[in-house]
């Protein structure tokens, strides 16, 4: 009995002390996104979140030390905020990008208990300001979740600012104009339930932080930023050569200049042969023809100015 003794001891001494974010590295081990900030930091950054949340007049109460009967113990927020109306408001700093699951787990846990969600995410885990093109699923599930942006923090020059990172949709496919708003007041909060048909699919209590005001100057540089990139996408796609579009025609094999039904019927056919999950040809031939196929056709649209 003794040796077995001994030798636990010396087998648990061998091995380093056991350490929470262990798990976290195990996680996300393998993505290009991992953490990056150290429980300091991310210490910092909720304190300042909490003293700009002190700020606002909507705000009774900001703490990032909550009571233990208001955790959820599976998922821990960084600040805890409490507003005059009486409603609860958890907010989230994410320096990783979260899965989807995940952020459907906090809205479900949440509003069990009538508590609003909020995320602020590290800026250098999104996409530039001016970017074109697509976003991985948990950014698109965070723009639809605060109705087309998304809350984040930034380090620049030993300071720490909030931004928020506005998402437009185009008239290509899960294509997004992407532009930041530097200068976010920050400048009131509110819980409201809402209802989602897509994505995060569910009714849930959501977290805002920018007053009615704000929205609409929002919504003025939305009306802009939409009308820029429409004229930039015209200007592109008028000069697009005729040789180029009739190879996009052939790309589909169907006549130049067929008509939509008949594009529309074509792509589909050739979409479902050649995807990558279930055609019967070589690997890398039907990935190359798949996305040769999805160009021709938004290529097509495009031109034919087709919604």
């Amino acid at each position: 009995m003794a040796f077995f003794l001994i030798t636990y001891l010396v087998l648990w001494e061998s091995f380093p002390p056991f350490d929470k974010s262990d798990l976290f590295d195990l996680e996300w081990r393998g993505s290009r996104q991992r953490s990056k900030k150290s429980p300091r930091v991310q210490n910092i950054i909720a304190e300042y979140a909490k003293s700009r949340f002190r700020e606002i007049q909507d705000v009774k109460y900001a703490t990032t030390r909550p009571e233990a009967n208001l955790v959820f113990r599976s998922h821990e927020p960084d600040v805890v905020v409490e507003t005059w109306m009486n409603s609860w408001l958890y907010v989230y700093v994410l320096d990783h990008a979260p899965k989807s699951r995940t952020i459907k787990s906090i809205l479900k846990q949440n509003t069990g208990a009538s508590i609003g969600t909020l995320f602020l995410v590290d800026a250098e885990l999104l996409p530039n300001d001016g970017y074109v093109g697509r976003v991985s699923a948990w950014q698109d599930d965070l723009r639809v979740m605060n109705m087309g942006a998304i809350y984040a923090y930034e380090l620049a020059d030993d300071a720490i600012r909030l931004i928020q990172v506005n998402y437009d949709e185009t008239t290509l496919r899960n294509q997004f104009i992407v532009w930041h708003t530097t200068e976010f007041p920050c400048d009131a909060v509110s819980v409201r339930r809402r209802d989602f048909q897509s994505n995060i699919r569910g009714s849930w209590y959501i977290g805002d932080i920018a007053s009615p005001r704000f929205k609409r100057r929002i919504d003025e540089e939305r009306a802009r930023q939409r009308f820029h990139y429409q004229t930039k996408r015209r200007q592109e796609i008028d000069g697009l050569p005729a040789q180029q579009i009739s190879a996009a025609y052939l790309a589909l094999e169907i006549e130049v200049g067929a008509g939509q039904e008949a594009v529309k019927e074509a792509f589909r056919k050739l979409a479902r042969e050649y995807h990558p999950d279930v055609t019967a040809h070589e690997k890398g031939e039907a990935e190359r023809r798949f996305k040769e196929v999805q160009s021709a056709y938004d290529q097509i649209k495009s031109h034919r100015r087709w919604r």
